[in-house]
């Protein structure tokens, strides 16, 4: 375990932005099994602190949410999991994803040019162009003072051709974008300043991040299959709901809301880490 990429994450950080960020809550690993597994770990123990940070050059099984996965070579991509102060109003939670989306998106879409807008796939993608750039997995745990690891991914460096072929035309990463390598650390500090600023109330946060992720909402009005458990639902997708779920409309005009699905078809469905 190293924690030598804390000073770049807080380069440029106020001494006051410090202070809410110590160095001690800063884990950072060059190979780990995976950040949201080491950091539930904690959580389950007691061990740990709001926002504490785990961070990881490269991830041996790192897991998509549904338990999906790729290793992207060391030290290409941004891996990352975040505690998470769970509401008090377990109703509450689903929104988390959303939350994590509108403040990753809104540091991601701050170094793209003024053009380049996210599209943001529910329950926990992030794509541009249509192709996919991050994802998101939350993972909670329900205890006492209970906390939820927050993971995400995000294909910085990453090449095209150090992706799976089948996964070429539906992934990309900054590199792609840019023609050039970003700084890992430097986006992460604009993300953790954006989670830091929000400590007052992850409800309050909510609205904000409704309207952001409405607003790039990628299945919004296109026909949808998903399924949900043991059962398929058609519909057409009609934004998202107040807990963070799925509206979707069916054909006799019921709108259901939908808070977990284990696939989707009938929008284009990207694959990748995170």
């Amino acid at each position: 375990m190293s924690s030598e990429p804390y000073e770049e994450i807080v380069r440029n950080w106020s001494p006051e932005e410090r202070r809410q960020f110590p160095r001690e809550r800063h884990s950072h690993f060059t190979e780990i099994d995976s950040t949201n597994q080491f950091l539930l770990e904690r959580i389950r123990g007691g061990e740990t602190s709001p926002f504490d940070l785990v961070t990881a050059d490269f991830q041996t099984q790192g897991r998509g949410r549904r338990g999906d996965r790729w290793e992207a070579p060391a030290g290409r991509n941004l891996l990352f999991s975040l505690a998470i102060p769970l509401p008090k109003d377990p109703a509450h939670w689903t929104r988390l994803p959303l939350i994590t989306a509108y403040h990753v998106g809104h540091a991601i879409e701050s170094v793209l040019d003024d053009a380049q807008i996210l599209q943001a796939k529910w329950p926990n993608d992030l794509l541009l162009d249509k192709r996919k750039l991050l994802g998101i997995l939350v993972e909670t745990s329900s205890q006492e003072n209970a906390f939820a690891a927050v993971g995400v991914g995000i294909n910085v460096n990453l090449r095209e051709n150090e992706l799976p072929p089948p996964l070429r035309k539906t992934a990309t990463s900054l590199y792609e974008i840019f023609g050039c390598e970003s700084s890992r650390w430097y986006l992460l500090s604009l993300i953790l300043r954006n989670f830091l600023r929000d400590t007052s109330s992850v409800e309050m946060s909510f609205a904000d991040a409704k309207c952001w992720f409405t607003e790039r909402d990628f299945l919004l009005g296109k026909s949808l299959q998903i399924r949900s458990g043991n059962r398929w639902i058609d519909g057409v997708g009609s934004g998202i709901g107040e807990g963070g779920q799925l509206l979707l409309r069916e054909a006799t005009g019921k709108l259901l809301e939908i808070v977990s699905a284990e696939e989707i078809q009938g929008a284009y469905q990207p694959q990748g880490e995170g």
